[in-house]
């Protein structure tokens, strides 16, 4: 090492031969400063980022990348992984959902999925989170919450939709804010577009935002109430965002929001090349009646876009994109 750092330091003196910058990403930052100097280069000022897919002290990304001649003497400045950042989670226990929704994003976290159950606290209150408090989260990693549906439902009971036809049944059940759900069935004989059996059966307990199902035999004519229906959304990126926080939720009709793609900030030569301007991201969706997908850049929302009843996406104004618009 010593004599490769004089040999260097003599061909600067003397103007330096070229030589070709040497690949030195994914290398250990040790193996890679040996690299350098066996080429009469050297190894400029890291610059340290947290990465969850590079280990830790190994190069992500250089400058001068690899194969442009340069002279000896000349240093490259790598990018350098120190592993993924641990945080603690915050104790959201016992606050409302909008401001543990906002401690999350506030706090260097994602939302990720919340689940209702039936319970004598307020609705919306969080009951559990996973992970637990002080438990290790990954920098920009999810927080999943468990919070109160409330029991202001839980004396309803479940009425008898069997031998209805489909198109009374969202009418008859809209009072108790139940989310249905339709099972298609084909049982030879059996009479179509009615509800041929359910779950929960009639005269059950029901509590607001229980998934209800029913057996049905469509026609094919007759649209079934609260029907799954499947959507692509595509959203056509602009601008290079390899570097970018990028982040797309999916929101149901109930407010439940769920994380569907994530991309942290990328700097190998690779994600220069996938992530460039005219690029698309692409999230297939499954929702019932109505949902909403969210397009976040650095925590920032970029673009929305209303699914509803099996329709084509359709984008929805928002600041950015007002802020964007000519006049």
């Amino acid at each position: 090492m010593a004599a490769a750092g004089y040999y260097v330091f003599m061909e600067t003196l003397h103007g330096g031969q070229h030589v070709q910058v040497p690949n030195i990403v994914d290398l250990p930052i040790t193996e890679a400063s040996f690299i350098l100097a066996e080429h009469g280069l050297e190894l400029g000022k890291q610059t340290q980022i947290t990465s969850s897919s590079v280990p830790k002290y190994h190069i992500i990304a250089q400058r001068p990348v690899a194969g442009r001649v340069v002279r000896t003497g000349r240093k490259i400045y790598p990018t350098v992984s120190i592993g993924e950042e641990f945080l603690n989670a915050p104790d959201l226990r016992s606050t409302l959902l909008e401001d543990a929704r906002r401690e999350i994003t506030q706090s260097r976290f994602r939302m990720g999925t919340v689940a209702r159950i039936p319970h004598s606290a307020a609705r919306d209150t969080v009951l559990a989170q996973d992970p637990a408090p002080k438990g290790k989260v990954p920098n920009q990693g999810s927080i999943h919450l468990l919070v109160s549906a409330g029991i202001e439902k839980q004396s309803a009971f479940m009425p008898d939709l069997r031998g209805l036809p489909v198109e009374d049944v969202l009418r008859l059940i809209a009072p108790y804010g139940v989310t249905l759900v339709p099972n298609e069935v084909d049982i030879e004989g059996a009479q179509m577009d009615v509800v041929l059996d359910q779950d929960p059966p009639p005269n059950t307990p029901v509590y607001e935002g229980q998934v209800v199902t029913y057996d049905v035999k469509p026609s094919g004519v007759v649209m079934l109430p609260d029907a799954r229906h499947q959507a692509e959304v595509r959203h056509r990126m602009f601008y290079d965002w390899y570097d970018k926080d990028v982040r797309v939720d999916v929101v149901d009709r109930h407010g439940n929001r769920q994380t569907a793609f994530t991309k942290p900030p990328l700097y190998d030569d690779e994600s220069k090349r996938t992530y460039v301007s005219g690029s698309t991201i692409r999230i297939p969706v499954t929702y019932i009646g109505d949902a909403t997908v969210e397009v976040y850049i650095n925590d920032v929302l970029e673009q929305s876009y209303l699914l509803k009843e099996g329709g084509e996406p359709a984008p929805v104004q928002t600041e950015r994109t007002s802020a964007a618009l000519p006049g």
